[in-house]
Parts: C-alpha cells; structure tokens; sequence
C-alpha cells in the first residue's frame, strides 16, 4: 500500500514538472557542465553541448538555476542564464543550409527554366521568320505566275484582235467580189438578152 503511494506521489511530481516543462536552447557557447543540485556546491553530473535542445521542468527558489531534462531523458542543473527561449544558431544552421539549398536549387531551375523558353522563344521566333519567307516565297511565285499569265491572255486577245480583223477583211473582200460580180453582171445580162429577143424574132 505504501509502495502504491509513493509511486503516485512520484507520477504527481513529474507531472506537475511536465506541465511547467518548457522547451529552452542551450547558448551558443562552450560545452556546459552540469550539476546534481542548484548551486556550485553539487557535484557535475554530465554536460549539454552549446546549441542543443533542452526541456526546463523547473527552476530553483532564487531562479539561478534551473533543472532540465535532455535529449537523452537524463535531468540536471544548469544556470538559468545559459538558456535562451529562441531556437539557437546551431539547432537553425542545418535548417538554414536545407533552405540554403533549396533556394539555390529553384535559382538554378529558374536559370535553367529561363534560358529553356529562351531558347523555346528564339525556336519559335525562327520557325516564324521561315514561314513568313516561305509565304513570301510563294507569294512571289504567284506574282510572277498572274505576270506571265498576264502576258500570255494579252498576247492571246492580241492574237484575237488579229485574227478578228482579218476576218473582217476577208468578209469585206468577199463582199467586195460579190458587189463587183453582181455589177458586172448587171451590166453584161442586159447585153445579152435584148440580142437573143431579135433573134428569136427573125426566126418566127
């Protein structure tokens, strides 16, 4: 029974140390030794590197010294002016180097991805100055396709008008040699038939 009771009062007491637990950082200096008891008259006990992480549970009645427990889960005494509430450089730096590094990768991506769509934006700008030489191209094929096109329907209307007037000519010519024949034999059939009346005259 009185083991029950003396367990509960020790879980009473690491609780109610639990609860006033607060994270601290040892300060940036030396190695610290620690003591069993508040005051330089305890014996050291172990040491905490300068920059680790500890958990103050508790602090002794003048706030000299405060006692801690660490990553270990061992508990000692160390002067209350050897911890800080701010994360240490130490415990930072390999986060600041992990950011370090990240930074510089996206810088170097951001390079990387920078001289990639400049690269794309000169392609493209390549390719369109070859499309647009190739339309001109062919632009200037056609042009000179509709130019001899061109000379070729004037040289055909050419040819047209030619041919139109000599046809006229030649229908005017005919038409001439028929009004020349149709005069001349005007005048002979007139010649001829009042001769043949005498004649059939005298025969009757």
């Amino acid at each position: 029974m009185k083991k029950q009771i003396i367990i509960t009062l020790l879980s009473f007491i690491t609780l109610v140390f639990y609860v006033n637990a607060t994270d601290k950082y040892v300060t940036e200096e030396d190695d610290i030794y620690l003591r069993r008891g508040p005051g330089t008259q305890y014996a050291y006990s172990t040491s905490v590197k300068a920059g680790d992480k500890v958990t103050e549970l508790e602090k002794s009645a003048d706030g000299k010294y405060s006692l801690i427990k660490l990553a270990n889960g061992r508990s000692a005494w160390i002067e209350s002016t050897k911890l800080k509430d701010q994360l240490s450089l130490r415990a930072l730096l390999p986060t600041l180097e992990a950011k370090l590094e990240e930074y510089k990768d996206k810088v170097e991506n951001a390079e990387k991805y920078k001289d990639q769509a400049v690269k794309e934006y000169v392609e493209k700008l390549q390719n369109a100055e070859q499309t647009i030489e190739s339309l001109q191209n062919k632009n200037n094929e056609l042009e000179q396709l509709n130019s001899t096109q061109g000379i070729k329907l004037e040289s055909m209307l050419n040819q047209m008008d030619d041919k139109r007037r000599d046809l006229i000519v030649t229908w005017f010519t005919y038409g001439g040699l028929v009004a020349g024949g149709g005069f001349l034999l005007g005048l002979i059939l007139p010649a001829i038939m009042p001769g043949r009346r005498k004649k059939d005259r005298w025969m009757n």
